[in-house]
């Protein structure tokens, strides 16, 4: 034995220096696998003594691999020529590599050649071939299978989960049509099991590899692997709590037989199975209900959490910025039970007929969506190796080289809120410990996961199985131990049921005992050796523990000993102290338990006698003396795919200017009311409870339009005024109460329950003039009380701390308002709760107050809480005078809504079914009457049109009973979202669309029609409204009758010179000019694709809970080109808050802007199906956090909203173009008195309060009231808009040369109460 030591001694040493001059020789190959292929055949040939590495194999074992010759046929017939791949002396597995003649040479009594034989030809262990008909798990060092499962998990933690999900199929899909194992016979490194090998490589492929090296090293099955690491896998993702192999008890039985590809089907549950289909699936395999939901559990792991982390809702990692390898798929906890027992789930079929929204294609994405999917990807990996693999897939998928997996659609979906999510679980008996609530908004998981979760959720039924499930599910997701028990139970037996099993390890021998082989994971029949990392816990120079425990046990430092041998040595260590026992002199940490490992298993630090450096390794050694040698690391293999195509934007066909007459079964005059030319009457027009158009559902009602008259909206008046004496500076206050009401709007059945602004619907109409401030106060009347037994739900924040009812957040949408008075959507406030809102009013136009709730803005609104907010500078208003003479036309505010009711007379939004991504209504409503007739004098009419519809877009025309157009001749646009035009510009004779939130001004002079009728008419547009269902009357909006009248002698619309829009007063010509050279040049500052992933809409790929911020670098006063883009054939309404801009151009083309809205200054603009606009923006005058998002209110609240930051000047990224005032410092620190504060849209002082801690400021003349009413002007807090009240101001702010931003005050302005 010593002779064979100090043989081995030798030859190590002459190999060392053998394979050192050869890794200087040699340079790793271009795919960044050194020695592959070519490289390797080139190699053997120059050294010239590797044939014997094939010629050398004895017979027996040629016999036992197959091989004839230099050829070996396979189990699938395919016969393979092994001479290159076989006789190849240098041997690599990662960055390691050694020249394994050399060491067979000088290691005859091994068997060298034949072990290497075995590896390298190594064929799976299918019971139909020799293998698997010899395959015997008895005398396999099963303690390093886990060493090495174990280490490769906690390198890359996702190949944990892969392992679990293959353990549920019995084995890896095996390759049985190639020869190959792992590619080295004599040590097996991490690197080799984990780096991708080349371009192509996806992560199922290199776990299936990795399996397949793992079980050739160890001539093992792979299907044996996968059960050994899927039971490891627990472990590491636990950090150590839960151990199915505990190295004591063998519980874990081996000796499967490997599948040949594909993997066997059946082993696994439809996922869209039902609770009776799951549970019988189950129990067909001897499974309980409890051992199958312990068993799901481990979907805890699935990647679609990505980088959640939890428990908030917007608890995303960014791996960019944080360390991410302990997000949610990476932790094994009860957090499944946890969600899946939300009593908010809620799973539904899909119906035939609904239209199925399509996912944004990874091929031709943008920059900053692929930048998200590779966050998105980058963070289901802890290793740089396997994210290196996602990228590569990524880069091909994005240039087309690679087709992306498209999943089909399933015939049920899935949702999940948070409403009422803790009274919920609370109701189903379920704790609040047991439920995740908030949860996030995203569902992680399958159908098949849903139903169970339904039962989770739901009550006691009759059928035992299902209570059994119900009680388990429920104790899960309440002791964590319970769940680790029954999961390490359940996945013994199931990798015992699924398995097919070997001969030699199944059935009984000639004396009846059982031939099954069961492990705990510490057998090591190949021997031991001394683990470095018992004496220290770094790598480095050796400790005295070390050396001398190394030196103490020599022989298991240099050779494989046995377990005894090993154990003596280590005792050794220890000496006498005395009668009572051993102390530790000599080794102060010596115990046999720790210090001796199997002498194939991963060892984290290894300890080299001649260097005196403990080394951290990561690799697997055949025996001690196995020495290879590192190579220079080529770094992860990368490619480029090519040019990534580009997505032609769509052009709109239409023609604005073409006023296509309207007819309907070719009659010349239209029926009273008219019928639809666009839809099938007798089909939609039943009024029965099965009409659906496009899968929308009508309302099971008959409607007969014009049956009531048109109302203007009520007007809320001030409830206290304050002018700040010797000053212009005005403002007034209003108390807003939130509150449950019941309204008729013409359905026939009962009363309508809403939501409502003191009691009105729409809300109560706002009418200020420019200049006078306001304070509104809106209390939330929506106590827990007070919604208790109604239709609407709590909704976190207000679920907890101490904090009740159904949260609200107000946004006034038009105003340049500061953050924390901007309706940021996290601002909410709860029932019993109030917060007073401040705003400017410092330009003329109108805009609409409305909910704006995180994630229940369409709820809220839709149901009611809207209204319209008009800035007048009109003269008879105390106002400047405004021009074309409008002061003196009739101002006639219109808000169109649509709206759909169930068979109760309530309004429908079925968010979990039909209305999941649109909510589209059969009932056209104006100012909340539906299709009013409107009886205007006939003569010239200002008429102010707010879309606040949910979902619907409008394109409106005025025709008369004979179809013909009036419009186009009678009417013109005069104004925008942001206010007046320079000059008016034509009706578009086609009709002027109007997405969802966009306001116009239009002026009609209804002079020649006194007596007739006539129709605001709303046209279809088959590339506008894709998919927009027109239901019976929704081509109809309201029916208008001009009454005759002698009009005043000066009530004519006169436009004799232009008007100057408020956002002139910030852009100049030459800023126009360089943002027209921009968009002639194809260039923009940001780019913003809208889009949709993985079920939620999104903005370049991300979304409000998974990275809120969008752009960090915006100047204060700066201008910017936002490019908005969109694909998919979806179209969107986009709107951003605190400004107004232009658009520019339409799909590079400054020629495809519609005439109306060229030069309207906007906040909305609607995004065309597939296509993209361009506009010119000035980011002020505020700093702050504000959103920008969709007004789809369904797609804003299902993800499409994220925020921009605007910050000071010199940190946004255009500098350069901003206002001169921004060079100025006095200016700019007394701007920054206020925004340094009120930059943030929470900022504590602004939030809500109790309403009972508040005097009402009905009480006008309370201290209090006066003081919220002074706090605005005195504080200064819109000193940009009029500066000189504060104290702390610097007079340069006040002069308008130096400040374009003054609102210009003409008349006094007496308080208004």
């Amino acid at each position: 034995m010593e002779r064979v030591r100090s043989r081995r001694r030798a030859a190590a040493a002459a190999a060392a220096v053998a394979v050192a001059a050869l890794a200087i020789a040699l340079m790793p190959s271009r795919n960044g696998c050194p020695f592959p292929g070519a490289e390797a055949q080139l190699l053997s040939g120059l050294f010239g003594f590797a044939a014997s590495l094939l010629t050398a194999i004895t017979s027996s074992v040629a016999s036992l691999l197959g091989l004839v010759g230099s050829k070996v046929t396979t189990c699938t017939g395919t016969v393979n020529d092994v001479t290159n791949y076989l006789t190849n002396p240098v041997q690599c597995s990662g960055l390691l590599c050694l020249n394994v003649k050399t060491y067979a040479d000088s290691h005859a009594s091994l068997g060298v050649i034949n072990l290497n034989a075995r590896v390298k030809l190594w064929s799976p262990k299918v019971p139909s071939g020799t293998p698997g008909q010899d395959y015997d798990p008895r005398g396999k060092d099963w303690a390093s299978v886990v060493s090495v499962c174990r280490a490769l998990f906690q390198y890359e933690k996702r190949f944990a989960s892969f392992f679990i999900r293959s353990s549920f199929h019995d084995s890896q899909s095996v390759d049985v049509t190639k020869c190959g194992g792992a590619d080295a016979s004599l040590f097996l490194t991490i690197e080799e099991l984990a780096r991708p090998e080349n371009v192509d490589d996806n992560f199922a492929l290199i776990t299936a590899r990795a399996a397949k090296k793992i079980a050739s090293f160890f001539d093992i099955s792979v299907a044996d692997t996968v059960a050994v690491c899927a039971a490891v896998a627990p472990e590491v993702l636990s950090n150590g709590r839960l151990r199915i192999l505990d190295g004591t008890n063998a519980n874990l039985r081996v000796g499967r037989v490997d599948s040949t590809r594909p993997s066997p089907p059946g082993n696994l549950p439809s996922a869209s199975a039902g609770t009776a289909a799951f549970l019988n699936f189950w129990a067909e395999r001897g499974f309980t209900p409890r051992e199958a939901a312990a068993l799901m559990g481990s979907h805890c792991l699935v990647d679609s959490q990505g980088c959640f982390k939890g428990p908030e809702r917007s608890d995303f990692c960014d791996p960019d910025t944080q360390d991410c390898s302990n997000v949610r798929m990476f932790r094994w906890e009860n957090h499944y039970y946890k969600d899946i027992c939300s009593a908010t789930l809620k799973v539904r079929e899909v119906p035939a007929d609904e239209v199925r929204m399509a996912e944004t294609r990874i091929v031709g994405m943008t920059e900053p969506e692929i930048d998200a999917e590779d966050k998105l990807e980058t963070c289901k990996f802890t290793s740089q190796a396997g994210r290196a693999a996602a990228r590569n897939v990524l880069k091909k998928q994005r240039a087309g080289k690679m087709a992306e997996e498209v999943v089909p659609d399933e015939p049920v979906e899935v949702t999940w809120s948070n409403a009422d999510c803790k009274q919920g679980a609370a109701a189903s008996g379920l704790p609040a410990t047991s439920v995740n609530c908030p949860h996030s908004s995203f569902w992680w998981y399958t159908n098949n996961d849903a139903y169970t979760g339904l039962v989770c959720q739901g009550p006691v039924t009759t059928s035992a199985p299902v209570n059994q499930l119900r009680d388990a599910t429920r104790n899960f997701a309440a002791d964590q131990s319970a769940w680790d028990r029954d999961y390490r139970a359940a996945y013994l037996k199931m990798v015992s049921v699924f398995a097919k099993w070997a001969p030699k390890a199944d059935g009984a021998d000639i004396w009846g005992r059982s031939k099954a082989v069961f492990i705990s994971g510490s057998e090591c029949p190949g021997g031991q050796q001394l683990e470095a990392s018992c004496a220290q816990a770094t790598a480095g120079p050796a400790t005295a523990d070390t050396r001398s425990l190394y030196s103490t046990c020599t022989w298991c430092n240099d050779e494989t000993c046995g377990a005894s041998t090993c154990s003596a040595c280590v005792r050794d260590c220890y000496k006498s102290s005395g009668f009572l026992g051993l102390t530790r002199t000599a080794c102060s940490i010596a115990a046999p338990e720790r210090c001796c490992g199997c002498a194939t298993r991963v060892r984290p630090m290894r300890f080299n006698t001649t260097s005196g450096q403990v080394v951290d390794t990561q690799v697997v050694l055949r025996y001690a003396d196995v020495s290879p040698t590192p190579q220079p690391d080529p770094g992860m293999p990368t490619g480029d795919p090519g040019p990534v195509p580009e997505e032609a934007p769509t052009r709109d066909p239409g023609n604005d200017a073409v006023a296509t007459p309207v007819t309907v079964g070719g009659a010349t005059t239209l029926a009273n009311p008219p019928a639809s030319p666009y839809t099938n009457g007798a089909s939609v027009c039943s009024g029965g409870s099965d009409v659906r158009v496009r899968g929308f559902p009508a309302s099971p009602f008959t409607w007969t339009p014009f049956t009531r008259d048109f109302v203007k909206s009520s007007l809320v008046t001030p409830a206290a005024s304050y002018n700040k004496p010797g000053t212009d500076r005005t403002i007034d206050a209003y108390e807003i109460d939130i509150d449950i009401m019941t309204k008729d709007l013409g359905c026939p059945g009962p009363l309508t329950t809403l939501l409502a602004y003191n009691g009105s619907i729409p809300g109560p109409m706002f009418r200020v003039t420019k200049g006078r401030q306001t304070l509104v106060r809106f209390n939330n009347k929506l106590t827990a009380a007070k919604i208790a037994g109604t239709r609407f739900s709590t909704y976190p924040p207000c679920d907890a701390n101490g904090r009740q009812g159904r949260p609200i957040s107000v946004h006034l949408h038009g105003e340049a308002s500061l953050a924390p008075y901007d309706g940021w959507a996290e601002d909410e406030t709860c029932g019993g709760e109030s917060k007073d809102y401040y705003y400017a009013n410092r330009r003329p136009g109108f805009g609409w107050y409305h909910d704006h709730a995180l994630d229940i803005t369409s709820h809220n609104a839709y149901l009611g809480l809207a209204g319209m907010y008009v800035v007048t500078d009109s003269a008879k208003d105390g106002g400047c005078g405004e021009p074309w003479n409008l002061d003196e036309l009739p101002d006639t505010p219109m808000i169109f809504k649509d709206l759909v009711f169930d068979s109760g007379c309530q309004l429908l939004y079925d968010r979990e079914g039909p209305h999941k991504n649109n909510l589209y209504g059969d009932v056209n409503t104006v100012n909340g009457v539906q299709w009013p007739v409107w009886k205007p004098e006939a003569r010239w009419q200002r008429l102010r049109w707010l879309n606040s519809a949910t979902t619907r877009p409008w394109k409106l025309r005025i025709v008369d009973d004979t179809g013909a157009d009036v419009s186009g001749s009678v009417c013109q646009v005069i104004a925008g979202d942001g206010g007046i035009r320079r000059n008016p510009t034509a009706f578009p004779r086609a009709g002027l669309f109007m997405g969802v939130a966009e306001r116009y001004e239009v002026v009609c002079d209804f002079t020649a029609y006194a007596g007739k009728t006539l129709y605001l008419w709303n046209a279809q547009d088959d590339y506008r409204m894709k998919d927009v269902p027109f239901f019976c009357h929704s081509h109809l909006v309201m029916r208008i009758e001009p009454q005759a009248v002698t009009p005043p002698p000066n009530s004519a619309f006169l436009p004799l010179e232009p008007a100057r829009p408020a956002l002139d007063a910030v852009l100049k010509d030459a800023d126009f000019a360089a943002a027209k050279a921009m968009v002639a040049n194809k260039q923009c500052t940001r780019t913003f694709k809208f889009g949709r992933r993985r079920g939620h809409w999104v903005i370049n790929g991300e979304s409000w809970h998974t990275a809120r911020v969008a752009a960090s670098d915006v100047g204060q006063n700066t201008w910017e080109l936002w490019c908005l883009e969109t694909g998919g054939g979806w179209f969107h309404p986009i709107h951003i808050h605190l400004v107004d801009f232009y658009v520019l151009a339409r799909n590079w083309d400054e020629s495809q802007v519609y005439d109306y809205e060229r030069l309207t200054p906007k906040d909305v603009v609607q995004l065309n199906p597939s296509s993209d606009v361009a506009l010119l923006t000035r980011f002020g005058p505020h700093r702050g956090e504000y959103m920008f998002h969709c007004h789809n209110l369904v797609h804003e609240d299902t993800e499409m909203m994220r925020s921009y930051n605007v910050g000071p000047t010199n940190t946004g990224r255009t500098a350069s173009t901003a206002l001169a005032m921004q060079g100025n410092p006095q200016v700019i620190t007394s701007m920054n008195v206020v925004y340094d504060l009120y930059k943030d849209p929470v900022y504590p002082p602004a939030l809500w309060k109790p309403t009972a801690s508040l005097t009402s400021l009905k009480s006008a003349g309370a201290t209090a009231t006066q003081d919220a009413l002074k706090f605005p002007i005195n504080a200064g807090l819109y000193r940009i808009f009029y500066p000189g009240s504060a104290d702390n101001e610097n007079a340069a702010l006040s002069d308008p040369t130096v400040n374009p931003w003054i609102t210009k005050i003409c008349k006094p302005q007496p308080p208004a109460v």
